[in-house]
């Protein structure tokens, strides 16, 4: 949610997170500006959703998909001004974050660099231990959650040649499923109810 800026909008992230039981705010390098991360976080909260931040490389016009060099210091820095923004408005309406999602050119070195994700882990794990980090290879889940001693939930992105069976008959089945087409959410919706995800960390929850 909040993948938009200025005039370019997405609505359809709202229709999406009906069906949802967590949801990716986007955090503003790749795309997400002051009003859509406040109107996507008291969508949140109306209904009563698990929220996390989605970072990026600081790369609008490229939609963070180009690769940026960049060194342990600058990799923090981009991690912790994002998930603190995100975090911050949360805050502010009564909510916590839940995880820290990377997107386009940075989840694919998160997955495939060790050191650039040890450096990414760090970084989170530096704002708050409890928060998680999906990762999208099961080998570089085990190898961070070893190393850093982070929750490091392995998920993969449902596709239109992908069922919910399919998933669940995987070797390495994932903690947490990545929607980003209505038409697909409502296919695995008609299978499967997304369990709700700590909601007791929500500000008033039990």
């Amino acid at each position: 949610m909040a993948q938009e800026f200025g005039v370019y909008k997405n609505e359809e992230a709202y229709e999406i997170a009906k069906f949802m039981s967590s949801v990716n705010i986007s955090a503003g390098f790749h795309a997400g500006d002051a009003i859509a991360i406040k109107n996507a976080l008291n969508f949140v909260k109306e209904n009563n959703l698990a929220i996390g931040a989605h970072i990026g490389y600081q790369d609008i016009s490229g939609f963070g998909r180009r690769t940026m060099e960049l060194n342990e210091e600058e990799i923090e820095a981009t991690v912790i001004y994002q998930v603190g923004a995100i975090s911050s408005f949360a805050k502010t309406m009564g909510l916590e974050i839940e995880h820290v999602r990377c997107h386009g050119a940075m989840n694919d070195k998160l997955a495939n660099d060790r050191d650039f994700a040890l450096s990414v882990a760090r970084a989170v794990k530096k704002i708050n231990p409890w928060l998680n980090l999906y990762v999208k290879n099961p080998e570089m889940k085990n190898f961070l959650e070893e190393e850093v001693k982070i929750n490091c939930p392995y998920e993969v992105t449902f596709n239109e040649n992908m069922s919910i069976r399919q998933i669940r008959e995987m070797a390495v089945v994932p903690e947490t499923i990545h929607f980003t087409t209505l038409e697909d959410a409502k296919r695995a919706y008609d299978v499967i109810k997304p369990s709700p995800v700590n909601y007791n960390r929500v500000s008033g929850q039990i």
